[in-house]
């Protein structure tokens, strides 16, 4: 594990109250019950459809483990459905997926369902968890807290699901209170600062800081030399909470920062704001907002000469989309994506069972997030031999965290259990190493894209790394 870095947050106190604010809200709101899944023999036996170890490389995918166990026909189908097993003799249970499905990221939501049911289908094939088949239960929250109550509600007090995946940043802090409240983790995907310090033992972050994203961003912004940027930056408040970050890191590198732009979702051109993003001729242009719009903005950043200016991006245009809407030709010039990496094995298992399920050899956004998300949800409860609280939590931290072998599938992983062994999952969106208030970490890798729309590496900034520049100045 990597010491987690943590520079001075911003408006801390703001966000203490705000979130305290909305947690007793929501609290006061809800109750709730639900069944558990358990189990009185050990993490060893509790499922017979036995997979395949894959080698001490990692390289083995969990659909080739599955195939191999016998369950070819249920994992290696084209449908996304998760897939039953002969194994999984027990009752179903349920977990939940909080995801924006319609609304402003609608864009996010499908990546996220398709990443839960390709970990499903593999789970399901390999005996279920606890010798019970899983079924993914969907709720949309559209990226809107309004929405975000009675659909969490209705996952916890109707659908009883005894875990959640999701939701993102903009209805993660009225999601987990209702978690915690029915006690029963919740694994949520963003990065909005307001979630670095969360001490609640069901929270759970899969992805890093907005905190780090910005430093790791401007940090390598800074080491080619590009230190005039503008910020492009989306309207929505997961999109604006990167912007402190951005300014913070590139004040202390004595970088010049213009004033933020910000780039609408919907909108039908944006020649005013790149008007103004280039008015003074900034080496570099470091951002986030929605691949839609990036579609429209770069078609007239095309239009104007204007596509040799460097951009440093996100991870959220780490999507087979961007390349779709702004074109091959447009996503391999001078894109560069700050994507949080994983010193791992784990991402190519991921990149395996997706093309496999999907056809697809580059992910949509969200899919490795989730796909993490729901595979240590069940490692844990492998575990814990239970979904109840708090072992749950305790065997999810435990199969992140290690120590214990390290596994880059969930057959694999799986298959360690049954024998005895500890292990310490590393997942395909990082290594899945929780801190002590459950949150991930860097390392980042810098992507770019090449013209036929595969991706490539190149460079890697560690924390280590981005905390001496940082400090250096």
């Amino acid at each position: 594990m990597f010491v987690r870095f943590v520079r001075g947050r911003r408006h801390a106190t703001g966000v203490a109250i705000g979130i305290g604010t909305v947690a007793t809200l929501v609290l006061a709101a809800c109750s709730s019950s639900k069944p558990s899944a358990s189990s009185t023999s050990s993490p060893a036996s509790t499922s017979s459809a036995a997979a395949t170890s894959a080698s001490a490389s990692g390289g083995v995918s969990p659909v080739a483990s599955a195939v191999s166990a016998g369950s070819s026909s249920a994992v290696a189908s084209a449908s996304l459905a998760p897939a039953p097993s002969q194994a999984a003799t027990g009752s179903s249970i349920k977990l939940g997926l909080l995801a924006p499905l319609t609304g402003a990221r609608a864009d996010l939501g499908q990546g996220m369902q398709t990443g839960a049911k390709i970990a499903l289908s593999v789970i399901n094939a390999t005996g279920g968890v606890l010798g019970h088949h899983v079924n993914l239960d969907v709720q949309d929250d559209a990226a809107d807290p309004a929405d975000a109550v009675p659909a969490v509600q209705k996952e916890v007090q109707a659908d009883h699901v005894v875990g959640i995946v999701g939701p993102i940043s903009q209805t993660a802090s009225v999601v987990w209170p209702i978690a915690a409240k029915a006690n029963i983790p919740d694994l949520m995907w963003g990065g909005g600062s307001a979630f670095d310090n969360i001490t609640d033992p069901h929270f759970f972050r899969l992805s890093p800081s907005d905190t780090e994203q910005a430093d790791a961003m401007v940090v390598y912004a800074h080491s080619k030399g590009w230190n005039h940027i503008a910020i492009a930056i989306g309207n929505t408040s997961g999109d604006q909470s990167l912007v402190p970050g951005l300014q913070d890191a590139a004040k202390a590198l004595g970088m010049t920062v213009d004033k933020p732009v910000t780039i609408a979702v919907g909108a039908t051109s944006f020649r005013s704001e790149i008007q103004t993003l280039f008015s003074t001729h900034p080496q570099a242009v470091l951002g986030q907002f929605d691949i839609p719009s990036a579609g429209v903005l770069f078609g007239e950043l095309k239009q104007q000469g204007l596509l040799s200016t460097p951009w440093v991006a996100s991870n959220l245009w780490f999507a087979k989309e961007f390349v779709t809407s702004v074109g091959a030709a447009i996503a391999s010039g001078p894109i560069y994506i700050a994507n949080p990496g994983a010193e791992n094995q784990g991402y190519q298992p991921f990149l395996n069972v997706l093309q496999q399920q999907t056809g697809s050899n580059q992910p949509s956004n969200g899919q490795s997030y989730i796909y993490d998300g729901v595979n240590v949800w069940a490692l844990g409860a492998q575990i814990a031999g239970t979904t109840d609280s708090p072992a749950i939590e305790q065997g999810i931290a435990k199969a992140a965290n290690g120590p214990g072998q390290s596994c880059y599938d969930y057959s694999t992983c799986l298959q360690l259990l049954k024998t005895g062994k500890a292990i310490n999952y590393q997942g395909a969106a990082s290594s899945v190493d929780f801190d002590k208030f459950h949150n991930v970490f860097g390392p980042f890798d810098i992507l770019h894209y090449n013209a036929d729309g595969s991706s490539s590496s190149l460079s890697e900034l560690t924390p280590q790394q981005i905390q001496q520049a940082l400090s250096n100045g």
